[in-house]
């Protein structure tokens, strides 16, 4: 249930406002996997990792404000006009989004461990037989109130996108899920942030809308951020590893 609503919230917010936004605010959630790690001992708390995380949410709000201001982006391009109370709604649908992937990728790690206790392909799956068995119902109460109308998908191209988009997202989280049980929660959840450049880049050639130097600005911090968390992480766990081969030898 955690999985699907972090993932509808982060698709549903792409109604109000723009990729780039959500592909930023989504990347919150590490100062929420580190908030949520420290509380379940899933990973300790440093504040050289603190400082990291608030590094990154800088850079986060840099291009959030740039975002909301909308009517002042002279370079919007062709990309739909969004008011700034549509971009507020989008912007914070995002923001619940990364709460709720804090907390399950927290739950997950400490639930599961490593990666040898689990088999990720069959996890997936009954990730998606549970959803599909306890959310049908979903389905037709959004259609009959007309919140979300079911329709398929007109075209051929439409077919296309879907198909892309599913296969994208499947290898996407099969990556994640592999990383966070070989690494760690923080590290995976501000990895996730590297999609920023690559957001903005498609923004210019879709929507011909180029960012201004604060957002460049932004997407440098938190990618320093994503290495300086990495690193902190990594000496985290050598002392570890160096007891746990200390005490087989003994």
């Amino acid at each position: 249930m955690l999985w699907f609503l972090a993932n509808y919230f982060a698709s549903a917010c792409l109604e109000y406002t723009s990729v780039g936004s959500v592909t930023i605010l989504t990347s919150t959630s590490s100062v929420w996997t580190l908030i949520l790690c420290a509380v379940m001992r899933v990973e300790s708390f440093t504040v050289r990792k603190l400082c990291g995380v608030l590094a990154g949410l800088a850079g986060v709000v840099l291009i959030s404000t740039v975002d909301l201001s909308g009517k002042s982006d002279e370079d919007r391009g062709n990309f739909p006009h969004k008011s700034t109370a549509e971009m507020a709604i989008g912007d914070s649908m995002a923001f619940v989004s990364a709460i709720i992937y804090g907390l399950y990728v927290t739950v997950m790690k400490r639930r599961v461990g490593n990666e040898d206790h689990v088999n990720m392909p069959l996890f997936f799956g009954l990730v998606g037989l549970l959803n599909l068995i306890l959310l049908w119902p979903v389905f037709f109460l959004l259609h009959f109130t007309g919140i979300e109308t079911f329709a398929l998908p007109p075209s051929g191209k439409i077919w296309g996108i879907i198909l892309l988009n599913s296969l994208s997202s499947f290898v996407s989280d099969m990556s994640w899920a592999y990383a966070m049980l070989l690494t760690t929660p923080l590290v995976v959840t501000m990895g996730l942030s590297l999609t920023i450049p690559l957001s903005l880049v498609g923004e210019m050639i879709q929507y011909h809308q180029y960012a201004s130097w604060v957002y460049w600005v932004g997407a440098c911090i938190v990618l320093l951020s994503f290495v300086f968390i990495n690193h902190e992480s990594h000496e985290d766990e050598d002392p570890r590893d160096r007891h746990h081969g200390t005490t087989d030898q003994v």
